[in-house]
């Protein structure tokens, strides 16, 4: 009996938690490549100060963050190398969660389309070994599921569903939805978890038995369904599941297109169905099959993932053929939209008295994104603490990431970026941010606001004409942190930091 469709270990109700998402995705990216070493993993994740990361508040040595994860949303695999176990981060956490602007909704659009039973969950792993075991209760269940010959996508099952009770109702998919009742009926019914995409005809004759009280759900059953909010598609109440309202009309052809590319998706994983025995499940988990399978980037086609992330896969540019045809975007601002200061949060932007000119203003989507992003947040608050000395009280809104005026010491205008494979892309459109920003808030922002582009580290290393080009001829100041934890700059440069010599202590 399936009671659980969604794990109530990873806790996604809070607004907070994609944060905690793309903090984890960037320490475990930390020990990509080596042997899994479960302590060294530990140490790392109490590091993190709970100021800055979402990811240190567990006080049972990170239990769920290292076991639910990978095995509810495959945020990493481990795989038998050399004789003992390596982890991998997984490459779809690579492209969506460890970058300069985060995309936790396509990311968990395209882990959660392959999520399904059977699966390889409940296994725990020996640090430096070879060895795992599989805790009793998941293996049972795992193997009744594979007796019963249960194939099970939850997130296509919900979708296949609302499709149905649209076409039960005559309604449209955006005014169709499913009891939570209902689903686990449905999740429980052999006609339909038979198959990751089961039949229309098959789930609309059971959800019709269902409401006549023909097949009814299981007595008790986890309702807890907050982790769906997180992919962008879903309205989620306390007893049913619909398609979220759009916000304009590229929003919802956007919409549609998804929901129905998840509906239609007929990939699973089969590498279970053959085995009965315990040995034989500790034996194909070993293989490290199911852990490639559980990876969008490398299950899915480039047309599937283009369609749930609006990105290009491979050197060949696939044309899509939408089902419904995407309608031009309707001009949403009409005018810049600027944002009051606020003191500075030590961790990501707080909530705006601005939200509904926000939800029309897509710029404010990617600034968010880029926020989500751990050593961006970690620069931050490192720079924050600086200014505090001096006796600064730095602010910040949507826009810009820090402001401070140092009493009787200038003022200084930052934009941070926290560096990546596109470093140079970073840099570029840090420049013109600035420009940008300091022109739309002249009214708040002193004239002689020193402009400043804080980077992870010196931008010299790869680009010998940079720090030139951003100080004497772009009149920029670019710095970074120093292995003391001080502000550095290029020393032919100095000039330009003269204003924070209490900062960083220049005579």
């Amino acid at each position: 009996m399936i009671t659980d469709l969604f794990s109530h270990k990873i806790h996604s109700s809070g607004d907070e938690w994609p944060e905690k998402l793309v903090d984890l995705a960037s320490i475990f990216n930390e020990f990509d490549g080596q042997v899994y070493d479960r302590e060294a993993i530990e140490s790392r994740l109490r590091e993190i100060s709970p100021r800055v990361s979402h990811a240190a508040r567990d006080v049972s040595k990170f239990r769920d963050e290292i076991s639910a994860y990978p095995a509810y949303l495959g945020l990493y695999k481990l795989e038998l190398v050399g004789g003992k176990w390596v982890l991998f981060l997984s490459s779809t956490a690579k492209r969506f969660l460890i970058i300069e602007e985060p995309d936790v909704e396509a990311f968990m659009r395209l882990q959660l389309l392959l999520f399904q039973y059977p699966n390889g969950m409940g296994v725990a792993y020996y640090s430096n070994t070879n060895k795992l075991r599989i805790q009793a209760n998941s293996r049972d269940k795992t193997l009744e599921f594979i007796r019963q010959g249960v194939h099970l996508s939850p997130l296509r099952l919900i979708c296949r569903a609302i499709l149905a009770d649209a076409e039960i109702t005559g309604n449209d998919i955006f005014q169709a939805k499913i009891a939570i009742k209902e689903l686990y009926a449905l999740a429980n019914s052999s006609s339909t978890n038979s198959s990751v995409c089961p039949s229309l005809s098959v789930l609309k004759r059971t959800l019709v038995a269902i409401r006549d009280g023909e097949i009814k759900p299981p007595a008790k059953y986890e309702s807890r369904f907050h982790i769906l909010r997180h992919t962008g598609l879903f309205e989620i109440t306390k007893s049913s599941i619909s398609l979220r309202r759009t916000d304009s009309s590229e929003d919802l052809a956007n919409l549609r297109n998804q929901f129905l590319c998840i509906a239609d998706q007929t990939c699973q994983f089969t590498g279970f169905d053959a085995i009965s025995t315990q040995d034989e499940l500790i034996s194909v988990v070993s293989s490290g099959t199911w852990g490639n399978y559980f990876d969008g980037l490398q299950s899915l086609s480039g047309e599937t993932i283009e369609i749930l992330s609006g990105e290009l896969i491979g050197e060949t540019q696939r044309t899509l053929t939408f089902v419904f045809p995407v309608v031009k975007p309707e001009k949403l601002v009409t005018a810049p939209i600027k944002y009051p200061f606020r003191r500075r949060m030590p961790t990501v932007s707080g909530k705006s008295s601005a939200k509904a000119a926000q939800a029309v203003d897509p710029e404010i989507t990617k600034i968010k994104r880029q926020r989500r992003n751990l050593y961006h947040k970690l620069l931050l608050d490192q720079l924050e603490q600086l200014f505090k000395k001096t006796g600064a009280s730095p602010v910040e809104n949507e826009h810009i990431d820090l402001y401070a005026e140092v009493p009787n010491d200038g003022a200084f205008l930052f934009e941070v970026k926290s560096g990546g494979e596109n470093l140079l892309d970073q840099i570029r459109k840090g420049v013109s941010q600035l420009y940008e920003y300091k022109y739309r808030y002249k009214d708040v922002i002193r004239n002689d606001a020193t402009l400043c582009l804080l980077l992870p580290e010196s931008p010299s290393r790869e680009f010998p004409w940079m720090e030139n080009y951003l100080c004497a001829d772009r009149d920029i100041t670019v710095c970074w942190f120093n292995s003391e934890g001080m502000l550095d700059f290029p020393t032919p440069f100095g000039q330009n930091l003269i204003p924070l010599k209490e900062i960083i202590g220049i005579t």
